[in-house]
């Protein structure tokens, strides 16, 4: 292995499902691989999507996103994985990240916000994830700050990483896990109950370059949205897939936890909550969901 695959992963070509995008896939002998020039090929003109790096195996594709930003990657670089052995969510949480099976891609922006409007890319991110896990089908709903939930099951995740200073942002990675073609018995028993894949929502495998490129495709015009109009540009997006909106939420932020109810986002993506006893409704930027009742 070269030192630059040693430090990212090897990287890897190949395509494995035949059929057109959007069509009903047809297993081939050879695993279902994501082709760097086949997903140029299917992706829209319109975002400068850069240097696509496709690793066989890697740790994080946001750490690796992470160190290429600090060596001076390009706006728009995408980094994708077949599997990864150091899956990370928010608070560091494990991602299983078995190969071959679902997408771990992360995104390198650098774009013209102030500091304190780059933890809304998350918000972007989720939106874009869930148009194009509609476009292949399945109905999708998004749970503050970072998942998406199908069929009232979490089917992917989403983290957000950035590195900043007095100037404003230098740069953000965005960090996406789909389960793809998980089928029930991939997942680990505790998870069974509480996951899916669009296999499972669907019955049918899916090509993860097809969906890959939608993703990416959708990630431009609402990156290009947020950009122009910020968060308010993209609210009904996010309203109207609201996981959360009435629902009773266990809320941790600074200064503690407590139950409260969620009342959907405000025009900057911050959750309306109103706490037990409260005498009013709260904006919070910053917080965990730990648990959630209807």
């Amino acid at each position: 292995m070269t030192r630059r695959g040693a430090e990212m992963g090897e990287e890897i070509a190949g395509n494995a499902i035949e059929g057109a995008r959007g069509s009903r896939a047809r297993l081939t002998e050879r695993p279902d691989r994501i082709d760097r020039e086949e997903l140029r090929g299917v992706l829209r003109s319109g975002f400068p999507w850069g240097d696509i790096v496709i690793l066989a195996v890697t740790g994080s594709t946001n750490r690796v996103a992470m160190e290429m930003a600090e060596n001076g990657a390009k706006h728009g670089t995408v980094v994708v994985a077949d599997a990864q052995t150091a899956g990370r969510g928010r608070m560091g949480r494990r991602w299983v990240s078995p190969a071959g099976k679902n997408l771990y891609v992360s995104l390198l922006l650098r774009p013209p916000v102030p500091t304190a409007d780059a933890p809304r890319f998350a918000l972007v991110a989720g939106i874009a994830l869930a148009d194009a896990v509609e476009a292949v089908g399945v109905p999708a709903s998004l749970k503050w700050p970072n998942d998406l939930y199908c069929g009232g099951r979490k089917a992917a995740g989403i983290l957000a990483e950035m590195a900043s200073d007095p100037d404003g942002v230098r740069h953000v990675v965005i960090g996406v896990g789909l389960n793809v073609n998980m089928a029930e018995i991939d997942f680990p028993p505790d998870l069974r109950d509480t996951a899916t894949s669009l296999r499972i929502r669907t019955g049918r495998v899916h090509r993860r370059v097809d969906v890959l490129a939608r993703l990416l495709d959708a990630f431009g015009s609402r990156y290009a949205e947020f950009i122009g109009g910020g968060f308010a540009s993209l609210h009904e997006g996010w309203d109207r897939r609201d996981f959360l909106r009435g629902r009773r939420i266990l809320l941790r932020r600074q200064g503690g936890e407590g139950w409260g109810t969620a009342d959907g986002l405000d025009a900057v993506g911050a959750l309306r909550f109103l706490p037990d006893g409260g005498p009013a409704i709260e904006s919070v930027h910053s917080g965990e969901i730990l648990d959630f009742r209807r």
